[in-house]
């Protein structure tokens, strides 16, 4: 028996690639800007990078600090 899926969407980057992403990126670095973060992975729209960052903040795997309109991201080992 053959199953054939009608009207399958794309399959967008995995969430949790893009969050290991993030944190590789932060290990790196320490501190990252998100508008820093967004030109860094244009394969991701704006929209799932914001909810991945979401989710290691509240997770506390990162510190989001806002100045203002702008949101960076430390490592958690940073000390601010």
């Amino acid at each position: 028996m053959t199953t054939v899926l009608l009207d399958q969407k794309p399959i967008a980057p995995r969430v949790h690639t893009l969050e290991q992403t993030i944190l590789d990126r932060l290990e790196e670095e320490s501190v990252v800007g998100l508008d820093e973060l967004i030109e860094m992975l244009p394969q991701y729209s704006w929209n799932q990078i914001f909810h991945a960052v979401d989710q290691l903040a509240r997770f506390g795997k990162i510190v989001l600090r806002r100045h203002r309109y702008d949101y960076t991201l430390f490592s958690t080992s940073y000390a601010a």
